[in-house]
């Protein structure tokens, strides 16, 4: 089975992950420059190493849940057999004559992802909101002292959330009380995606300060003198200068046109 202290870096091998990092870091950020063999080899080995780690996190769980742990098919729940055996069906994947039976266990799988995704966001984003939307006051717990009122944002949600649906209410044209209706509902989806994209932004923004935190504060006190991760920034860049220039170096391949045969005149017919 997986440790419980899988992902923690042992205290002797810090320094390799800090100077590890520091060159993923750096070479990875490349991309901006434009698409380098650095950058594709930095990606090539996060998603491998991602794929890894998912994979024995995923066996791990299934050992935990059908055997070690609590013992079910020791016990006699022999039921737990069957996801063992369907996932024993994967290595089918590997046998061009029996590849058909690979398909059973994707199937599964991804029937069963489906149908969990569906429950999930009818429960979340349909049934629960519903009920969030229920139950909002409309007075509020306080006295109205200043501004703003109380429930004043539950009366903006609750509008929001009407004018938002009759958008898409398409049995009558969009005019008078509908047509005000769908217009402000227009404005409330914009609003709502516009709030989902600077969500996207700041956590894009969220990663690239913690990498900079991490090239600022990663430090290694067991080295002597004293090793900081920014230390070695400047060897990181000029690999990528030393890349880009090998890049500049290259003679452009051009391929040769092919030669267009000359096309013989017909004669004009009187």
């Amino acid at each position: 089975m997986i440790p419980p202290n899988v992902g923690q870096i042992p205290p002797e091998f810090s320094l390799y992950a800090a100077i590890f990092g520091v060159f993923a870091t750096i070479l990875i950020y490349s991309f901006l420059w434009k698409e380098n063999p650095l950058s594709r080899a930095v990606e090539h080995l996060f998603v491998g190493l991602a794929a890894v780690f998912t994979l024995a996190s995923m066996y791990d769980a299934a050992a935990t849940q059908a055997y070690w742990g609590t013992d079910r098919i020791v016990e006699g729940n022999l039921v737990w057999f069957i996801p063992i055996l369907v996932s024993l069906l994967y290595f089918a994947f590997f046998s061009k004559k029996y590849f058909f039976v690979y398909r059973y266990p994707v199937a599964i799988v991804a029937g069963i992802m489906a149908g969990m995704m569906v429950c999930g966001q009818i429960q979340s984003n349909f049934v629960a909101q519903i009920e969030a939307t229920a139950v909002l006051p409309l007075v509020g717990d306080g006295v109205w002292e200043g501004w703003p009122m109380p429930g004043l944002d539950s009366i903006i949600l609750i509008v929001g959330i009407i004018t938002a649906l009759s958008f898409f209410f398409f049995t009558w044209e969009h005019r008078g009380a509908l047509g005000v209706s769908t217009k402000i509902g227009r404005y409330v989806l914009m609003a709502t995606f516009g709030a989902a994209y600077g969500g996207t932004v700041m956590a894009r923004m969220s990663l690239f300060i913690g990498r900079l935190r991490f090239l600022y504060e990663e430090s290694y006190p067991a080295a002597d003198p004293w090793f900081w991760a920014y230390y070695l920034v400047p060897i990181a860049v000029l690999c990528v200068i030393v890349v880009a220039l090998w890049e500049r170096s290259k003679p452009t391949i051009v391929s040769p046109t092919p030669a267009t045969k000359p096309t013989r005149k017909g004669k004009s017919k009187d």
